[in-house]
């Protein structure tokens, strides 16, 4: 059974991972995707529910998808 807690842990090990890869910083990824800095590190850390929004804004903030970004989320619950 899939908890609100693990899909939190994949959706931030993620974003985390996409932010990284990309070089940007929390700060940088904050001002590309019109969140706060503390709102990305509170996501990364799972201690947030992002909503579908969010994922969209995180997404044009990643340059990606937001299909590709769940697909992420999805695979790394998948692999726990």
């Amino acid at each position: 059974m899939i908890s609100s807690t693990k899909v939190d842990d994949a959706f931030g090990k993620s974003l985390k991972t996409r932010r990284l890869v990309k070089l940007l910083s929390q700060e940088a990824l904050a001002l590309e995707s019109d969140l706060s800095r503390a709102y990305i590190s509170d996501l990364e850390m799972g201690k947030k529910d992002p909503s579908l929004f969010t994922v969209f804004k995180l997404s044009h903030g990643l340059k990606m998808e937001p299909s590709a970004f769940i697909a992420e989320v999805e695979h790394i619950l998948l692999l726990s």
